[in-house]
C-alpha cells in the first residue's frame, strides 16, 4: 500500500516475476490416458480437482499486472472464501455469511450462477470499488450464504498434436468435462447459492 493514495495491490493480482518459464507442457501416460504435466520435476499442486494449474510462484516479484491473476492465490480464495483484496477471510463474524461484490450485467442479471471473482471482505469493498473503475460501474454488494466448486477457466490442448498449443483458450470447464484432463487451467469457478443484495450504495462507496 502506499501512503499517498491508500492503494494496495489486490491479494490476487499477478506479478511479472511470479511467472515460471523454466518447464514446458508435455503429454504424459495416466490410467485414464493421456494428460498434460510439466517436463520439469512434480511440483505439490500442479493437479487440483484432475486439472493441471498453471505453475506459478509465490514471491509477488516484479511489477503487478493488473490484467492477471495469479492462479494459487485466486484458488486459495475461493477455496478458503478469503478475500480477494487482503486475503483474509470474507466471512462476516456475526452472520456466518461471505460479502462479494458482483458484476451486474445491468438488467438484475448476476452471471450464470457462478463466478472466477474471489469475495471481497467488508472493509476492503470501499477500495475496491475507488480503485477499479470497471466495479464502480458495473458491480453490486452482496452477501452469500453458500458456495461450491463449479469447474475451471482454462486454456484446452488437442492430444498427441505437435507442438503443443491450444486449441480453445480461457473457456468454461466444469469438474466432470471429459477435456479436463487436457487443459491447463487458470482460475477456479464456484457456484454461489443463498445470493443476497445488501443495502450498501457502491456510489456512495466509491465517492
Amino acid at each position: 500500500m502506499t501512503a499517498a493514495t491508500g492503494f494496495r495491490v489486490p491479494f490476487v493480482i499477478g506479478f511479472t516475476g511470479e511467472v515460471e518459464r523454466h518447464h514446458r507442457l508435455m503429454w504424459m501416460q495416466s490410467w485414464a490416458g493421456l494428460r498434460l504435466g510439466y517436463d520439469a520435476l512434480p511440483s505439490k499442486g500442479d493437479y487440483s480437482h484432475g486439472v493441471l494449474r498453471l505453475r506459478q510462484n509465490q514471491k509477488r516479484t516484479g511489477r503487478p499486472d493488473f490484467k492477471s491473476v495469479n492462479t494459487r492465490r485466486q484458488w486459495r480464495c475461493m477455496e478458503k472464501r478469503l478475500c480477494q483484496v487482503c486475503g483474509r477471510s470474507a466471512v462476516d463474524r456475526d452472520t456466518g455469511r461471505i460479502w462479494w461484490l458482483l458484476s451486474s450485467t445491468g438488467d438484475g442479471d448476476y452471471g450464470d450462477g457462478y463466478t472466477n471473482a474471489p469475495p471481497t471482505c467488508r472493509a476492503c469493498i470501499p477500495a475496491a470499488i475507488t480503485f477499479c473503475p470497471h466495479l464502480r460501474r458495473n458491480a453490486e454488494v452482496f452477501t452469500v450464504g453458500r458456495c461450491s466448486l463449479y469447474g475451471v477457466r482454462a486454456d484446452v490442448f488437442q492430444p498427441y498434436l505437435a507442438p503443443i498449443t491450444p486449441s480453445e483458450r480461457n473457456v468454461v470447464l466444469t469438474f466432470d468435462d471429459y477435456s479436463l484432463p487436457h487443459a491447463i487451467a487458470r482460475e477456479l469457478l464456484v457456484r454461489l447459492s443463498d445470493v443476497q443484495p445488501t443495502q450498501i450504495d457502491v456510489h456512495r462507496q466509491a465517492a
